[in-house]
């Protein structure tokens, strides 16, 4: 009988004395805490990570020796976005190119990088809805393959990378105008540098000449860890106010800097170039200070 009556009271319990047990509550301090907004710091702009998200990966294989692959935009594309790295850690020598027609090359992108692996190249571009195609070739020996990625988003997602990258033109905590030139004696024309701070683990780059001229540009970007220590450099060549270029590249580490300048002349060479973190930052790495006073 003892025992009948202890499973009838077990049952009784799982009614509404079993509800009336009160819940464990945080403390008003941590639950504050844990709510409480951290304001950005100023020039900030995050940039979501759906702009590259983890399933673009760079999947395609291109053997060194000036071998190519050409890629046929659909008839929706306005843009197109591209991953360049190498396998096992291999410098990289390759060339991207957009053709509308057999004989016009709107955009051109020379790049030449220490390790691939470690420095990978993401970039965006914007163009035409006139059905171009992309040309990814090695422009090296043969002991130099690449690894590309050509990514065509849809409508939808094409206007979001658009406002994005818009938005971060506009908001970047570094904005400079590079004006072209002399080509007489080869000097070209101004040059900017921009020091990218230790605690950036990845840099985005974008570079439109929208609003002072709309004209074609050309430009190298260098980017530099150290006073002489060339990471990656970029020969870049656009369209203008409709090929908006931007860039994400990794910059681990302290001592980073980014140099451009216009390979135009006077008259017809006057872009603008952004520079901003990509993603949250973080604590330097490998961080070296020199001429600290000790």
């Amino acid at each position: 009988m003892s025992r009948m009556a202890a499973v009838a009271a077990l049952s009784l319990m799982s009614g509404s004395a079993a509800l009336s047990i009160p819940a464990v509550r945080a403390p008003r301090s941590s639950a504050l805490h844990m709510t409480a907004e951290i304001a950005p710091p100023e020039g900030w702009q995050e940039i979501k990570e759906e702009l590259w998200s983890a399933d673009k990966k760079a999947n395609i294989r291109i053997e060194g020796g000036s071998t190519l692959k050409t890629f046929k935009m659909p008839a929706h594309a306005e843009r197109v976005q591209y991953i360049l790295t190498s396998p096992g850690g291999r410098p990289i020598k390759g060339r991207v190119e957009l053709w509308i027609g057999p004989i016009r090359c709107v955009h051109e992108l020379i790049y030449d990088c220490m390790n691939g692996f470690d420095y990978p190249l993401k970039a965006t571009l914007q163009f035409k809805k006139l059905q171009p195609v992309l040309k990814i070739a090695t422009d090296s020996t043969f002991e130099f393959p690449i690894e590309c990625g050509v990514f065509v988003p849809s409508p939808d997602e094409s206007k979001e990378i658009g406002e994005i990258t818009k938005d971060m033109f506009y908001s970047a905590p570094m904005k400079e105008a590079v004006q072209g030139g002399s080509t007489i004696d080869d000097k070209g024309g101004a040059v900017r540098t921009f020091h990218i701070d230790p605690t950036w683990g990845k840099v985005q780059i974008m570079v439109w000449s929208k609003d002072v001229g709309k004209k074609s540009f050309k430009t190298n970007i260098e980017v530099l860890q150290g006073p002489n220590n060339q990471k990656q450099h970029l020969n870049l060549r656009c369209g203008g106010s409709t090929q908006p270029w931007h860039g994400v590249i990794d910059t681990p580490g302290s001592g980073w800097m980014i140099r451009c300048n216009s390979k135009k002349y006077v008259e017809d060479g006057k872009f603008e170039i952004a520079v901003a973190p990509y993603g949250e930052a973080g604590s330097p790495k490998d961080a070296v200070v020199v001429g600290s006073g000790f």
